[in-house]
């Protein structure tokens, strides 16, 4: 009751929210009838599932998922759901999944509307996605609700103490709590998950991690991106605007490059921000910078490439020497560091990594990551990593890719707590 007052009571700010957001192209007017719940009637197919996964983030941790889901049931109707545009546009993309949509805002109506099209036979949320009104209206429907890949930040623990009352209802109405960690399990607990119903699985992006480019298909790629063969090559995945006091990524690293540069005339700089709407604004502070879009790119020494394209940074990292992820310079918590790791390359990152913290950790451990305080010891780090002999950089990418296939292996082991669940 009192959540629903407070929907009620916040919703021409959120109105006035979503009318900026159009107006400022950040929001799909296509596609706008999807947040109120109006969805086409789902297509055929059984069991049905609707995976939730906000960002591309959530998604790229949704792929294996929903690969096993169509492994193991070929016939079934999948539902992919996201919350930004972003976060679509990489959804659409995945063969596996029978259809794509805006996730409802969480008003009763929307979401009753949007549950009587889809008539899901499981829900499944990626790292931690808990909308009361949603989760009862699925409860009522017959659904299992199930987080998987569940993940709770520093900002989402302090959130969720302070509004723990309010979140109570939905909490309540799901399944399994399935978290990446024992220490994300022991923050789901404390804001008010049934501990009968939380376990530690692992983390799913371990398995979306594609294997390793061949050299050849290294060859073709560096050919593409205009980089010479046996060129040095730096990449910054991810990189994110400015924030408390800091300024965007984009300008730290182009600092440091400049510092590397001293050392390594030769470098190609590669910067693939996390939002494409800034591509202009890092254009301006990579002023020497050429657009992937350009075609072809030519990079001479000294160099830099701006990665201004959708899906394809993963990719990229294979031609590179050593990797850069972004957020963590600037107080954001973080990007993956998966992507890097399963090409073999070594991944360096700044103060702010609370979001990935546990693969964080894993890196550094195994001997393939390294953090750094801040721009000058970033300049540093990427030297001595550049510096390295042929061997030592092939010793490191075995050990990278190493302790990626270690760890994979999670969708399946959550899938089969959810077919358990569904008693199948």
């Amino acid at each position: 009751m009192i959540y629903n007052l407070l929907l009620f009571l916040l919703s021409p700010l959120l109105l006035l929210y979503y009318a900026f957001r159009m107006a400022t192209g950040k929001e799909d007017p296509v596609h706008w009838h999807e947040r109120w719940g109006r969805y086409a009637k789902a297509g055929e197919g059984s069991p049905r599932f609707w995976v939730h996964a906000v960002s591309v983030g959530e998604v790229m941790a949704a792929k294996p998922i929903l690969r096993e889901l169509r492994r193991r049931h070929p016939e079934a109707f999948l539902l992919l759901t996201t919350t930004t545009r972003g976060g679509r546009e990489v959804a659409q993309g995945i063969a596996d999944a029978s259809a794509v949509a805006y996730f409802p805002l969480d008003f009763p109506w929307a979401v009753t509307r949007a549950l009587k099209a889809v008539r899901p036979d499981a829900i499944l949320l990626m790292e931690w996605e808990i909308w009361p009104n949603f989760l009862k209206a699925a409860k009522q429907q017959g659904a299992k609700v199930i987080v998987l890949n569940g993940r709770i930040s520093d900002k989402g623990l302090r959130r969720g103490l302070k509004a723990r009352w309010l979140m109570e209802s939905g909490l309540d109405c799901v399944d399994l709590f399935a978290m990446q960690s024992d220490e994300d399990t022991r923050r789901a607990g404390l804001v008010g998950a049934p501990a009968e119903r939380t376990q530690t699985f692992g983390n799913t992006k371990f398995d979306e991690s594609s294997t390793m480019l061949s050299i050849e298909e290294r060859v073709k790629l560096r050919a593409e991106l205009g980089i010479p063969e046996g060129a040095l090559v730096w990449i910054c995945g991810s990189t994110r605007d400015g924030k408390e006091g800091v300024p965007d990524e984009e300008v730290l690293i182009a600092e440091a490059a400049k510092r590397v540069r001293e050392r390594f005339p030769e470098l190609r700089l590669i910067v693939a921000p996390r939002h494409l709407e800034r591509v202009e604004a890092v254009k301006a502070h990579l002023p020497f910078a050429v657009l992937r879009t350009q075609v072809p790119p030519i990079l001479g020494a000294g160099g830099a490439l701006i990665l201004d394209t959708f899906g394809e940074l993963g990719r990229a990292y294979a031609v590179a020497d050593v990797a850069f992820i972004g957020g963590s310079l600037a107080p954001w918590g973080g990007q993956s560091v998966f992507q890097p790791l399963a090409q073999g390359v070594p991944a360096l990152f700044g103060p702010n990594m609370n979001n990935q913290r546990d693969i964080a950790a894993l890196a550094i451990a195994e001997g393939v990551a390294e953090q750094v305080a801040d721009t000058n010891a970033l300049a540093e780090a990427v030297c001595r990593w550049l510096a390295l002999s042929p061997e030592k950089k092939a010793q490191n990418a075995t050990k990278a890719r190493g302790l990626i296939e270690r760890n994979q292996g999670v969708s399946a082991k959550c899938l089969d707590a959810v077919e358990a669940l569904l008693g199948r």
